[in-house]
Parts: C-alpha cells; sequence; structure tokens
C-alpha cells in the first residue's frame, strides 16, 4: 500500500519536487495499473510546462478559494455536521498511532488520509478505510466536480480506480452520503 503515499503528491499544493514526484507516480501506475493511467501524462505535463505561481493558482481555484472540489473527506461525507468532528477526533488518533504527520491540514484531508493507508498496522482497518469511507467519498467529489477540463479532475479518476482495484471484492457496506438539504442554499450565496 506505500504507493498511495506517492499518489498523495496528486492533490498536494504545487511545489518544487511536484515533478519528480508525478513522474514517480507514472511509474507505479504503468508498472501497476497499467489500465488505470487516465491522464496522468496531462497532469505530468502540466505540472513540467507550467509556472510554479501558475502551477499554485490553479490549485488554490479548484481545491480552497471558492472550491471546484473540496479535498477534506469528512466535509464531504458529513458536510457541517457534528459527525464530521467525531470523524476527525476517531482520525486524528489513527494517524498519531501511526506516527502520520498532517502538518497544517485536517487529518481528513485527502493527502493525509493517502499518506496514512499504508502506515495503519490493522489492514482489515486500513480495507475498511479505503473502502468504506474513501471510495464513496471520491465517487461524491467527483459527481461535484462540475469542470470537465480541470486537470485535478482526472487525479481523482486515477485514485478512485486505484482504490477500486485494491480493495476489490471486500464485503463491507460502503458510506452512504445522505444529501438532505435540497435547497441550494449555497449557491444564491454565490450570486
Amino acid at each position: 500500500m506505500e504507493h498511495y503515499s506517492a499518489l498523495a503528491c496528486l492533490f498536494t499544493y504545487p511545489g518544487k519536487g511536484l515533478a519528480k514526484d508525478v513522474a514517480n507516480v507514472k511509474e507505479i501506475l504503468l508498472k501497476d495499473y497499467p489500465e488505470k493511467l487516465g491522464n496522468i501524462n496531462a497532469f505530468l505535463s502540466f505540472v513540467e510546462e507550467t509556472p510554479l505561481e501558475t502551477q499554485s493558482e490553479y490549485y488554490i481555484k479548484t481545491f480552497d478559494v471558492q472550491a471546484l472540489c473540496y479535498l477534506d473527506i469528512g466535509y464531504i461525507l458529513f458536510g457541517e455536521d457534528y459527525k464530521r468532528g467525531e470523524f476527525l477526533v476517531n482520525l486524528r488518533s489513527e494517524h498519531k498511532k501511526a506516527a502520520n504527520n498532517c502538518g497544517s491540514e485536517l487529518a481528513d484531508h485527502l493527502p493525509n488520509m493517502l499518506r496514512l493507508l499504508p502506515k495503519i498496522a490493522d489492514r482489515g482497518f486500513a480495507g475498511e478505510l479505503g473502502y468504506c469511507i474513501m471510495i464513496p467519498a471520491l465517487k461524491e467529489m467527483l459527481k461535484n466536480f462540475k469542470v470537465e477540463d480541470n486537470i485535478y479532475r482526472g487525479n481523482l479518476e486515477i485514485l478512485l480506480n486505484v482504490l477500486e482495484v485494491d480493495f476489490k471484492g471486500l464485503d463491507f457496506p460502503q458510506f452512504r452520503i445522505n444529501n438532505k438539504d435540497k435547497t441550494d442554499f449555497l449557491k444564491h450565496l454565490k450570486k
């Protein structure tokens, strides 16, 4: 499961070593998941050819300021419900047990969760986390990701495909996202 630590770079804030990290991900995908390459070449070209400042702006526009997509898995699953707080507390405990440093991000931030997966000693729990929590969250992220040509959308698709291959056939119920709010309240605030 070490490849999940490598895949985390597909969703981290751009930095100087990103091109090398993405090239490493490409090698992992070519070796172990050749049918799941998705847009890794397009992302690698983007990282190699786009100035770092422009990459940073693109990342912020995609994931932070008026985000097209949020990278906090608990938020995707629970929204602002108190259950997200419970989820974060429990997840923070798992990060601590595994000695996984979350840096300045929350425990449910996608790159932190990806780096946690290979460090979890209990393989059954790691499987549950990947299959029951992360796969449904990624499906929801993709469903809500409205901009088809955003370079990060393809990265989400790659990750979902890899998770589905790795955790295929597990006999756990997957988390069901309950979107009760049908008022589109937040849409009205953006106008």
